[in-house]
């Protein structure tokens, strides 16, 4: 089988206060990275505006999952690789891949599910024109 392929990516370096007593990376702090990857990856397709990571639509995270595969150290830079792996008709999927750049070791393989809300923090549809820019870069038309 083979893996999943990506067309963005963006980087990340490893800071002291992200590490824990045994000098890697505390699980927790991995969902930073993985927000850090979604932000931009949205901004490179030129979907946010100002703070809102979606300019068009509210949505909110329903599911996230990782896997750990091997340590992040401190000063580690980690490539943080990121692609939209399936939109449904409320929901969204983000697939990451992270890596530790210098050894091209793979760090960390996750998703995570998000659900697009209207004012009421009701499920709605996708917005076509989020379907369509998402679609266009990866290459899904």
């Amino acid at each position: 089988m083979s893996e999943p392929s990506f067309s963005f990516h963006t980087e990340v370096r490893v800071r002291l206060p992200e590490t824990d007593a045994m000098g890697i990376v505390f699980h927790g702090n991995f969902f930073t990275y993985l927000e850090v990857g979604r932000v931009d990856y949205l901004r490179n397709l030129g979907l946010t505006e100002g703070n809102r990571p979606i300019r068009d639509f509210e949505n909110v995270v329903v599911s996230a999952h990782l896997d750990f595969a091997s340590p992040a150290r401190l000063d580690d830079p980690l490539v943080i690789e990121v692609r939209v792996a399936e939109i449904k008709s409320s929901s969204f999927r983000f697939d990451f891949r992270l890596r530790q750049r210098q050894e091209n070791r793979i760090v960390a393989t996750g998703y995570t599910t998000h659900c697009a809300i209207d004012e009421a923090f009701q499920p709605m549809p996708v917005p076509e024109a989020f379907r369509a820019i998402v679609a266009r870069f990866e290459g899904w038309e």
